[in-house]
């Protein structure tokens, strides 16, 4: 069996044409699960799932989540899950009626313990001229949120997206869940849960593969599309980076960052100034914005770990 999870966070109506989408599914009825975890919303959610598991052809569980959180959320998904493999996509797409079997062809034909999908994205306006979506100064796949790796299927060497991935549940046994540190938590944008669970799996030789047939496609909302957006998306990117990397013991620092974030600094503010080219140099702004990040969350966890060591001497 294959339980498919769906975190949700008040988005009862994107949600109903999710549900509706995974209704059209053509897996057969016995082989998998739908479960929907409901991160603390305040909307119609409980009733949106209630109406569809009365006519669903297949098991739908609901399940209530308060502590508030993206990845507290996949965790308890994981935790309820019946089937072998796990496959996760989010509350605002629609699933291509061959999502759930490509996804099990691609585990049956290869030897590995995770899988990523392809992301169409769907616009519905105008791309704008400075966001460039291929070629050198193209985004990070999780601002605009889409995943193309080809026609082909291939070992992936960069981890999939959480909106089109599937594991097998031996993976959360043998390497842990997702860190709750991370992923989106209410109004707080922090990202990179999935990224961390991969880099996880890396580590330890695990293997991925693109199933490029496996499609779900996610709409481009337009408030997305703005430079305030893409810079918070990067600095929080930053933010990541400061939680999984690891200062080295013998680093100068000031107030706790090291020296070397501020010469990063320094570097990419010059290179953003000096950048010709609308794209180039918006790229270079948020390679700034990114680095802007690190120092910040580098930083704050210095006075956190300060704050701790003092209420233990106390």
């Amino acid at each position: 069996m294959i339980t498919v999870i769906v975190c949700t966070y008040n988005r009862s109506e994107s949600l109903r044409k999710t549900l509706s989408s995974l209704g059209q599914l053509s897996a057969a009825d016995g082989s998998w699960e739908l479960v929907v975890v409901d991160n603390n919303s305040d909307d119609h959610t409980a009733e949106v799932v209630r109406r569809f598991a009365e006519t669903a052809s297949f098991p739908t569980r609901y399940f209530f989540e308060i502590k508030q959180g993206l990845s507290y959320a996949r965790n308890a998904g994981i935790r309820s899950a019946r089937g072998e493999i796990i496959a996760f996509t989010d509350d605002d797409v629609v699933v291509d009626p061959h999502w759930l079997s490509e996804l099990q062809r691609t585990f049956d034909q290869f030897e590995c313990i995770g899988v990523g999908g392809r992301i169409v994205a769907v616009w519905s306006c105008g791309k704008p001229s400075w966001l460039a979506t291929d070629g050198p100064h193209s985004f990070r796949s999780g601002t605009v949120v889409s995943f193309d790796q080809g026609a082909k299927p291939c070992e992936l060497r960069i981890p999939p997206v959480g909106a089109n991935m599937a594991f097998k549940k031996v993976a959360f046994e043998r390497y842990g869940l997702f860190r709750t540190d991370l992923g989106k938590r209410g109004n707080d944008p922090m990202i990179g849960e999935e990224t961390e669970f991969c880099a996880r799996l890396a580590r330890a030789r695990e293997r991925l593969v693109y199933a490029p047939n496996a499609i779900v496609h996610h709409p481009v909302a337009k408030v997305r599309l703005t430079k305030t957006h893409f810079q918070s998306h990067y600095f929080h990117y930053g933010r990541y980076n400061a939680r999984t990397n690891s200062v080295p013991e013998n680093a100068k620092a000031y107030l706790g960052v090291p020296r070397y974030l501020f010469r990063s600094l320094l570097e990419r503010s010059c290179k953003w100034l000096l950048a010709f080219g609308s794209q180039k140099r918006f790229r270079r702004r948020l390679e700034f914005f990114e680095t802007l990040g690190e120092i910040y969350e580098t930083y704050r966890l210095k006075e956190k770990r300060d704050q701790e060591n003092l209420e233990i001497v106390e």
